[in-house]
């Protein structure tokens, strides 16, 4: 008998957590295919609507129980999840994407609600070690797949890896559950807990799960260097989590003591930006999460008709799921969105009344800390080198809007830009709109990425929070680094945008991303004054980068009058880069003093949504 409990609490966790992971992946999918493929053509507050709506269909779970017993409810429930994200990975066309995530992520929520309040009696949530675990097993995905979602892999990586996980996923739910079984009820201060997990989830997107945000946070992860630093700051929020999930073996009180602090301590830290401070503040965090993810769902199970509170609860904590995250990407990384998540975690701890034991035990810990920090540390040592070169007044450059990593059609085109920029083999790759590991851009650390791909260092200059931004790629060493920061526009419409300025064969490199905002001269004008001020007329010297403004503009009439020269112009080669398929528009721009372009030329490729333009660069 006691073998056969064993069973059913092994299956029930593995079903937890692989539905967890499966639902986190296609929050992913869903909200990066949303942002894509809208973001620009219609109003932020309309894309939030969208996802408003979908995550609030949570709260349809009630309906599904009220028709079906506990087994069916989670078995429709959990086909909606697995088949719809099955079916999204093999589409991977933008669209069709929005439509299949969001029904994978309505099943998956469902799905949780379901499972969560749907007992067999004596045992209790799966989700007590289910949650914390498939936490840290993302984390390992995250390393092991080199920052890029399974659902993004090679396709037939990606269908076998996601079979596989359906495969187990539909055993361990056999093996699990039996049909006695039924509706339970959270109780007032268990769905304070329940409606906090969410919060919980998007704490961990906004950066206490989220390697380069919390390296940049420290001030790491900037460059120059390759891409092993990831892995390591990955290991090290592997280790806080093992910390966290070890602290849990404690007595209740002292548990929920310690994520009361590592979440108050961690954030403070984490938000003051400070060098290392920062960094140590999201491994706090990474603590936090866990410890949290483990107490939150560990509720009361009074035996009820319907499911109703916990799904309410857990559809209320959707609901803010969802608010928070508009705030925070639409607002550039809000700090207030982050805190205010914090405070609803606090209280979802200070409500949660936790009841079982054991926790994780000595095979809990070996398991989180395999997947948190031995998977990254393996990817640090499998990570391949950089390619170093020795030269002075001469190297073949590209500039390159890779559309944080998208294609023109808004699918993920990670493996045809890094293509691209090969067969150019350029030394020195200036990049904008690099996105670094967002969960609206799919999670992918698309400069980590291409600087393995390609064997190239780094350098990051982060524009909206730490995770976006302008780079530079080089196999040519790079120097006296600095960053300018563009005077921050009154208007919501107007990004963040910054300057990344460096010596690179004897040469001063400004790379830049100008405003974007099409009638908005003023805004650019006051940009390149800015930028203009930085370069305090240093020979040679070059301004490369998506300019957004067409050639005789006024934007581009300041460089000219401060002595550059429109290099691609000169050599004849003044095509036009955007949009890709069918370029009108010539917005990309090399411009130099005292060195010269030659063999410049743009790229005919979609695998973004601009052009690449190329040329060799010469010191006169």
């Amino acid at each position: 008998m006691a073998q056969r409990m064993n069973g059913a609490i092994l299956g029930a966790t593995t079903f937890a957590v692989i539905g967890v992971l499966f639902l986190i992946a296609a929050i992913r999918g869903f909200t990066s295919s949303l942002y894509m493929s809208l973001y620009g053509n219609v109003a932020n507050e309309t894309v939030g609507a969208i996802a408003l709506v979908v995550f609030a269909a949570s709260l349809l779970a009630a309906i599904v129980a009220w028709r079906s017993s506990p087994r069916r409810s989670i078995a429709l429930s959990a086909t909606l999840l697995v088949g719809a994200a099955i079916l999204a990975t093999l589409v991977r066309w933008n669209w069709g994407g929005i439509v299949l995530w969001a029904v994978a992520v309505i099943g998956g929520t469902w799905w949780m609600a379901l499972t969560h309040a749907a007992r067999s009696r004596g045992r209790g949530s799966p989700f007590v070690l289910g949650l914390p675990i498939a936490v840290a097993a993302d984390l390992a995905l995250r390393a092991g797949f080199r920052t890029v979602p399974v659902s993004d892999q090679p396709l037939p990586l990606a269908v076998a890896v996601i079979a596989l996980g359906a495969l187990v996923f539909l055993a361990a739910g056999i093996a699990a559950y039996d049909d006695a079984m039924e509706w339970t009820s959270p109780g007032s201060r268990g769905a304070l807990a329940l409606a906090a997990i969410p919060a919980t989830l998007l704490m961990g997107e906004m950066g206490a799960t989220v390697p380069v945000t919390a390296a940049v946070a420290g001030g790491a992860a900037l460059g120059p260097e390759g891409p092993g630093r990831w892995y390591l700051t990955a290991a090290a929020i592997g280790l806080a989590m093992t910390a966290g999930a070890s602290a849990i073996d404690r007595p209740a009180a002292s548990a929920r003591l310690v994520g009361l602090v590592t979440l108050a301590a961690g954030s403070a830290l984490f938000w003051a930006r400070l060098p290392l401070i920062g960094t140590l503040g999201a491994v706090a965090l990474a603590a936090g999460v866990i410890v949290a993810a483990t107490l939150l769902p560990d509720t009361a199970a009074r035996p009820a008709r319907t499911p109703v509170l916990a799904v309410v609860a857990l559809g209320v904590g959707w609901v803010a799921f969802v608010a928070l995250a508009f705030l925070f990407y639409a607002y550039y990384a809000l700090p207030a969105a982050a805190w205010i998540a914090t405070v609803i975690v606090a209280v979802g701890l200070l409500a949660a009344l936790p009841l079982q034991r054991p926790r994780f035990g000595a095979p809990g810990l070996v398991l989180v800390g395999l997947l948190a920090i031995a998977v990254p540390l393996g990817a640090f040592i499998t990570s391949p080198g950089t390619t170093q070169l020795t030269r002075t007044g001469s190297f073949r450059l590209m500039t390159y809007n890779i559309h944080q990593g998208f294609d023109d059609g808004n699918t993920p085109s990670l493996d045809r830009i890094a293509e691209v920029i090969r067969a150019e083999d350029p030394d020195v790759v200036v990049l904008q709109e690099v996105a670094r590991g967002w969960m609206i851009t799919a999670q992918h650390d698309a400069l980590t990425v291409l600087s393995e791909r390609l064997a190239m260092q780094y350098v990051f200059g982060p524009a909206i929070g730490d995770a976006y931004g302008n780079a530079v790629l080089s196999r040519l060493p790079l120097s006296d680094v600095r960053y300018v920061s563009y005077p921050r526009q009154p208007q919501l419409r107007h990004q963040p945008r910054g300057a990344i300025l460096l010596r690179v064969a004897d040469v001063l490199l400004v790379a830049t991303h100008l405003d974007h905002i099409g009638g908005a001269t003023e805004v650019r004008q006051g940009q390149v004054y800015a930028l203009l001020s930085a370069w305090n007329n240093e020979r040679p010297a070059l301004v490369v980068g998506d300019l957004n403004a067409l050639p005789g503009s006024a934007e581009m009439s300041l460089l000219e009058g401060a002595g550059f020269r429109d290099l691609a112009k000169d050599d004849g080669a003044d095509q036009p880069t955007s949009p890709a398929a069918d370029p009108k528009n010539r917005i990309d721009y090399v411009w130099g003093i005292g060195v010269t372009g030659s063999q410049a030329h743009t790229v005919a490729t979609t695998a973004s949504d601009h052009r690449p333009l190329v040329m060799n660069i010469s010191r006169r």
